[in-house]
């Protein structure tokens, strides 16, 4: 099924965890993720390249 052109389908922090390849993939979106926010999957890319930029305290 074909997506409008600009509007992006939004999933589930549990979406995203469920669909993971593997567990440290799953562990990165658990902690990036919030419980009661959709994301799309751009958003979620860029969430998680945003948090793995981030220098180690």
């Amino acid at each position: 099924m074909a997506e409008k052109a600009g509007k992006q389908q939004t999933y589930s922090k549990q979406a995203f965890v469920d669909a993971a390849k593997n567990s440290k993939e799953r562990l990165i979106l658990q902690v990036v993720l919030n419980d009661k926010k959709k994301y799309t999957q751009i958003d979620v890319k860029n969430l998680v390249n945003e948090w793995k930029k981030k220098e180690v305290k």
